[in-house]
């Protein structure tokens, strides 16, 4: 019974060190729209999409952050590329919370424009799209807020036409794309999605 119960409170003592280890490495992410009523409408007028995104925890500070991009067409990933890399120019987060906030706006029938606003710093970014006017930029987390991981990238925000369920003609659906818990990445091969974009982010040492 002895051996039985140091056993027991062993097992327990790793798994909390094992939490507190996962605790450590994790941090928090919020992302919200616009708050003004006037400028939501204005911004659904000029078909603007934006975004105020806080990452925050104990380890933000002192890190550096990488933005990458994946471009996928019919399902196939066919453009890869990093839009910022702090750590290459030796650019670290100064504080515990990395605001960054993001619009885009299609720029003309077949071209969207993004604007990532950074602590110091920004940067556009245009990318090719179909001539559909039904593209949005998502936000897939639960309500708004998630708990990620340092150790990988994380979804951003997803720029990506609907669902178009051929039963249902005429129908757009943008939910249903993350409701299931598929990654984005599959989203051409599960459902038919035609074009569609990926921001991740990395918070790394």
């Amino acid at each position: 019974m002895i051996k039985e119960g140091v056993f027991t409170i062993a097992i327990i003592f790793f798994n909390i060190i094992g939490l507190a280890g996962q605790h450590i490495d994790s941090v928090n992410i919020k992302i919200d729209g616009v708050e003004s009523r006037e400028l939501l409408d204005y911004y659904r007028f000029e078909g603007i999409n934006y975004f105020n995104l806080s990452i925050t925890g104990s380890r933000v500070q002192d890190q550096y952050f990488v933005v990458t991009s994946n471009e996928f067409w019919e399902g196939v990933s066919v453009r890869r590329d990093t839009m910022v890399n702090t750590k290459k120019y030796g650019m670290k987060i100064g504080k515990d919370t990395l605001d960054i906030r993001v619009m885009s706006k299609k720029i003309s029938s077949d071209t969207i424009k993004f604007q990532f606003h950074f602590p110091g710093f920004s940067i556009n970014k245009k990318f090719k799209t179909t001539s559909k006017d039904t593209y949005s930029l998502r936000d897939i987390t639960s309500d708004g807020e998630a708990v990620i991981s340092r150790n990988e990238p994380f979804h951003l925000l997803v720029y990506s036409l609907p669902y178009e369920d051929p039963e249902n003609p005429g129908y757009l659906y943008y939910c249903e794309l993350s409701r299931e818990g598929i990654p984005p990445e599959k989203w051409g091969e599960e459902f038919g999605v035609e074009h569609y974009i990926i921001f991740k982010i990395h918070i790394l040492d």
